[in-house]
């Protein structure tokens, strides 16, 4: 179902495209993304259906997403060359780098005084320095725009965005947010989308540590497992580690472990949210006994 009706048309004075399904004659907005993954995929058919123009990269030939509108090119350049707003949503920060910087890359080949959104979860540094040398190098605008989910399904639209932008950046980035974002916040200057989203992730994964400990003392003490999950998950100690348990967390509470993509990026997204709150002083208590969630996993 798309996120925008007919009588909810109209043309962005900044961008020049149109927001909505388009009208005949009237041209849809052009958005360039970068990355097929689980998140990616799920965004691009969510901007697809909602009637943009979508132009993808991802430099896996087994990564398939199959939507009208949705157009695959075997080359950055391309599908850079053929918008003006840039999603990012690659998985590591070199992966970043090359999309941004390389010749083939957004920054030499995008047009005039783009808009860029780095969905990549990174430290607030890193994508202030990003932002800094994107201006200085190609002339755009790089903002952070960092990705947590909800309760419904991405491709519908159900998703947190937590964006580092000055006001104006924002208020050009907001009608494509809007897009495929249910929950925009605008947490402040350029870095505080990720600063809020490692602060999340620490919740996440401290309060996942704690569900998992608790439903595994539970279980040795004879509570049948499911009356268990329930009664935590529908009263006062519920999180959405609880209300979300999943197979992955049955495998860790039973000690088969996790998959070894998830392990990772767990340790990454908390070594990057440790960093961030290292340079405030000392890393709080509570965040470094969330490393022990990596020990079960």
């Amino acid at each position: 179902m798309s996120l925008y009706g007919a009588s909810e048309m109209w043309t962005d004075p900044i961008l020049g495209y149109s927001h909505g399904m388009p009208e005949e004659g009237k041209p849809a907005m052009e958005i360039a993304l970068y990355g097929l993954g689980e998140m990616g995929s799920e965004i691009a058919r969510c901007l697809a259906r909602g009637g943009a123009r979508v132009h993808t990269y991802d430099p896996s030939e087994s990564v398939e997403v199959e939507e009208k509108n949705l157009i695959r090119w075997d080359s950055v350049r391309h599908a850079a060359e053929n918008a003006s707003v840039h999603l990012v949503v690659a998985k590591h920060l070199s992966d970043v780098e090359s999309l941004l910087f390389s010749a083939d890359g957004i920054g030499p080949n995008a047009s005039q005084k783009s808009l860029i959104a780095v969905h990549t979860t990174l430290t607030p540094e890193v994508v202030r320095d990003l932002h800094t040398r994107m201006r200085d190098t190609h002339g755009h605008t790089l903002v952070d725009a960092a990705l947590s989910r909800r309760g419904g399904v991405v491709r519908e639209g159900s998703l947190s965005l937590f964006v580092g932008a000055g006001d104006e950046a924002f208020a050009v980035a907001r009608p494509v947010f809007d897009r495929y974002a249910d929950n925009v916040v605008h947490a402040g200057d350029v870095g505080a989308g990720m600063t809020v989203k490692l602060c999340n992730n620490w919740l996440l994964y401290a309060n996942r540590h704690s569900a998992l400990q608790a439903i595994r003392t539970g279980r040795q003490l004879g509570v049948d497992p499911a009356v268990l999950t329930d009664a935590l998950a529908s009263s006062t100690g519920s999180s959405w580690a609880l209300s979300h348990y999943s197979d992955l967390d049955e495998a860790i509470v039973t000690g088969r472990g996790a998959p070894a993509v998830i392990r990772d990026r767990t340790a990454s997204e908390l070594g990057m949210a440790k960093q961030m709150a290292a340079q405030d002083g000392e890393v709080p208590t509570s965040l470094q006994e969330t490393f022990a969630l990596l020990d079960v996993m």
